[in-house]
């Protein structure tokens, strides 16, 4: 048996069973390259059409007069609409969960915390059953949001304005700034999800770590899951082990941010280009948008309750750290951020 291994077994007769049952179900699921169930299988063929209809409104917009002009407007618009990227995500986005709010929902739930550390010193199931996120608000906000911002890309298309080349512009900087507003609302629910655990998104390294859980709330396939959860795990190393991050200063911390938050906005922006279907467009949006918001309300919750147990039963994250395949590596996408990379480059 491995050293870690026995630690992993020799922490598990330590744990309650509710953090037992918390801790084998957060590991298997990180590790699941499939789901066998009858439900998985008929959502994954409902996606598969999904994805086929999506791509198919693709192809038919790039025939679409002016589309290449639509194109080259909206890599303009969002190159300008990621100028303000910082105070947008971060300022409006990471910031914007209320601790006071949390800590009283805590001390009326019966449990004396005064600050958000001290909610980390509570049981697993504490948190869980306090710190529970509206997942459905979530997800209808993010529906309307995809929505209304298609409907404009929609009617500037009926008009045929865009068609004209008059309003290119205008529908792409509805699509960039879309993009950043979906980002903006992921950022907000990371930091409801954490603030639930424990840890407080306002500080810079804790930025950092929420940027990663956004890079996989986004992640599309299996190997995308694994590479950046895996790049999370490292990441929780260096923090565990403070060595790195007494060498990145406040400046750093942000710059790590931004960088991820681009290239998550530069990605997110190549999803939305369905948009310039009228009619069609609305619904693909409206529901991406809410099926992103749910991913990241789950998956965000899989992460700081991994992070949560780790901590508190001072586990090696390793322990959770999906296994790399090459076709991991194959599949993943080359605009993917990986959080542990962009930290170690800051450090060059």
């Amino acid at each position: 048996m491995s050293p870690l291994l026995f630690r992993i077994v020799t922490t598990e007769l330590h744990m309650s069973p509710y953090d037992l049952r918390a801790w084998k179900s957060l590991t298997n699921r990180v590790n699941s390259r499939r789901d066998p169930t009858a439900v998985a299988k008929r959502l994954s063929q409902v996606r598969a059409r999904v994805t086929e209809t999506s791509a198919t409104a693709i192809e038919a917009g790039k025939k679409l007069p002016g589309a290449i002009e639509t194109a080259d407007a909206m890599k303009f618009a969002l190159d300008k609409a990621l100028t303000g990227l910082h105070l947008m995500t971060v300022d409006f986005g990471l910031n914007s969960v209320n601790a006071t709010t949390v800590i009283n929902r805590f001390n009326k739930a019966g449990h004396s915390v005064e600050s958000l550390d001290d909610i980390r010193t509570l049981d697993l199931k504490i948190c869980d059953t306090v710190g529970s996120t509206k997942k459905q608000k979530y997800v209808a906000a993010g529906a309307i949001e995809g929505s209304a911002s298609s409907l404009v890309v929609t009617g500037l298309t009926v008009s045929s304005t865009v068609s004209g080349g008059v309003g290119v512009g205008v529908a792409a900087g509805a699509i960039a700034v879309d993009s950043l507003t979906v980002l903006t609302g992921m950022g907000r629910i990371i930091a409801s999800v954490a603030a639930n655990y424990g840890y407080d998104v306002r500080l810079p390294e804790e930025a950092v770590f929420a940027s990663g859980v956004l890079a996989y709330s986004t992640a599309g396939n299996a190997s995308e899951k694994a590479v950046t959860m895996a790049a999370l795990s490292r990441l929780t190393q260096q923090m565990m082990r403070r060595a790195t991050w007494t060498q990145l200063s406040s400046n750093h911390l942000v710059r790590v941010v931004d960088i991820v938050f681009k290239a998550l906005g530069q990605k997110l922006t190549h999803k939305k280009l369905a948009q310039v279907i009228p009619v069609v467009g609305v619904a693909i949006n409206g529901g991406l948008n809410a099926k992103m918001a749910s991913d990241t309300v789950t998956r965000a919750h899989t992460v700081y309750r991994l992070r949560f147990l780790t901590e508190k039963y001072e586990l090696d994250p390793e322990s959770w750290r999906p296994e790399i395949t090459p076709e991991d590596t194959d599949n993943r996408t080359t605009d993917l951020p990986m959080i542990d990379e962009i930290v170690e480059a800051e450090l060059l």
